[in-house]
């Protein structure tokens, strides 16, 4: 968060350039990206489904669609997938989609931008490729999930993670504060996990999530 420097770590990265907690952050060899992102995608999964959701998926296929029949920003590629599918957190029939996005601010593109901006400019992006194929073909609605390696949330996920924490309350019939205060912190040891994986590499045994009927809200 503070983009402070971490010592003793190794000097090249694994794809030759010089190694620093940005490039770390930000560089494609090794596939950390992807489990950072992965990651979280499987913790706001897990945590729907905990909150009452139906049908949850993981990458659920897009229906195919006619190129022709959208502008050319959008994704209408064969084939096409979308991080989570839902039904029940809106309304109980409503299907929604979610994309995953997680972001380093402290990248060269990203660092001289207010985490505002940033956090629209990523939000916009996925609704541009999207947002318009979910609505008119698979008839549900789409919400973007951008979160940043420091821990902040974009507008559009902080509002999915109240909605999902204050089912999860009411289910559970536990304090919404309470509930809301284990979310974030689900999702920030996730993140965080991910992060350390990425700067130091793996250490000791792989950690299972916690199952929420075993958890106690108000310690």
């Amino acid at each position: 968060r503070y983009n402070w420097h971490i010592p003793n770590i190794p000097n090249f990265c694994g794809c030759g350039k010089k190694n620093s907690v940005v490039h770390t952050l930000s560089c494609h060899k090794g596939g950390y990206i992807n489990m950072r992102h992965d990651s979280l995608r499987d913790t706001m999964a897990n945590m729907m489904r905990e909150a009452g959701c139906s049908d949850v998926q993981t990458e659920p296929h897009l229906l195919p669609v006619n190129p022709n029949d959208f502008q050319s920003r959008y994704n209408t590629t064969e084939g096409a997938r979308l991080d989570i599918s839902v039904r029940g957190l809106q309304s109980t029939f409503e299907r929604t989609f979610f994309d995953v996005r997680v972001s380093h601010s402290f990248t060269a593109s990203n660092v001289t931008v207010s985490f505002k901006t940033l956090y629209q400019r990523n939000e916009d992006e996925k609704r541009s490729m999207y947002e318009e194929r979910v609505l008119q073909v698979e008839k549900g609605s789409f919400q973007p999930l951008v979160f940043l390696t420091t821990g902040g949330t974009g507008p559009s996920c902080s509002k999915v993670i109240k909605r999902m924490a204050g089912k999860i309350a009411v289910k559970k019939r536990e304090s919404y504060s309470h509930v809301m205060d284990f979310v974030r912190t689900r999702l920030r040891f996730a993140l965080l996990r991910s992060v350390l994986i990425a700067v130091r590499g793996s250490r000791g045994k792989i950690v299972k999530e916690p199952h929420i009927g075993s958890v106690a809200f108000n310690l």
